[in-house]
């Protein structure tokens, strides 16, 4: 993620509706990946932790692990007084069968060869241990957003559920999320297409009154209780419980050619 990404992101996701409410549905997920256990047996790896800002939600239910692989991401880590390690997200240098959770949050898709690190972090995962992930939803949905954020693709439940599978692991719950802004974000894009504005490669955040910014969070806070009851069938992302077979440790990456995927030859394009 370039590097005034990471100066937005640490302004916004303190206030803006969209972090705050995905924090709620975060939480919940995380719920529903421990049940019963306590937090104090609890160990939680935060792969591509950011700036942060999701740190006090998985706080709540473990002892967290943090891990990115930009130096800038560390910085603001640091900064607010968090422990980090610079690390690739797909070399983990932890031992395999050390969490009981992995978290990724917006993280798969910054990553080229995805079920790679998919089978990493299930690596770093005691037996029946779980995968806590969101990533964006639909290639229908790219813009030059995607290309600020250094995005190699987004995905479907269907796609998610596939990867998992490729790779050993069981998906315990597989949902949309952030679910009332999809007509909102596909009439914008589609408003702007008609009106032939020039999108730029910088950030989708659209500032909004306090008012409306705390109707977001709320209706999105609504949402978040409702993933405890059920999986909704379309939004602007997906989130994801994976779980790794409880007899088993994954020990060896499975070697896989690299398929390019268009979407990170646009990338590729655009960086030159």
């Amino acid at each position: 993620m370039r590097t005034t990404e990471y100066t937005t992101m640490a302004d916004r996701e303190r206030d803006y509706w969209w972090h705050l409410g995905r924090y709620e549905i975060i939480e919940q997920y995380m719920s529903l990946a421990l049940g019963d256990k306590k937090s104090e047996e609890v160990k939680i790896l935060n792969i591509g932790a950011g700036t942060g800002g999701t740190i006090p939600s998985l706080e709540k239910f473990g002892d967290v692990l943090n891990a990115d692989v930009s130096d800038d991401a560390i910085k603001y880590l640091k900064k607010r007084g968090y422990k980090a390690d610079k690390i690739d997200g797909k070399t983990l240098p932890y031992e395999t069968g050390t969490f009981d959770i992995v978290g990724a949050f917006d993280v798969l898709e910054h990553i080229e060869d995805d079920e790679a690190a998919l089978e990493e972090w299930a690596r770093v995962l005691k037996p029946g241990g779980k995968i806590v992930l969101t990533v964006p939803a639909y290639e229908w949905l790219w813009t030059d957003h995607d290309v600020s954020l250094m995005h190699f693709r987004r995905h479907t439940k269907g796609s998610i559920r596939k990867k998992a599978m490729n790779v050993g692991l069981m998906s315990d719950k597989v949902s949309y999320a952030i679910v009332f802004s999809l007509p909102l974000v596909v009439g914008f894009r589609y408003l702007n297409k008609a009106l032939r504005r020039k999108t730029t490669e910088e950030t989708s955040y659209v500032n909004v009154p306090k008012w409306i910014n705390d109707s977001f969070t709320n209706m999105l806070r609504l949402e978040a209780k409702g993933h405890k009851y059920m999986s909704y069938p379309a939004g602007t992302s997906v989130v994801a419980v994976l779980k790794k077979a409880a007899n088993i440790h994954t020990t060896n990456k499975i070697s896989r050619a690299k398929k390019s995927h268009p979407t990170s030859r646009k990338l590729r394009r655009s960086n030159k």
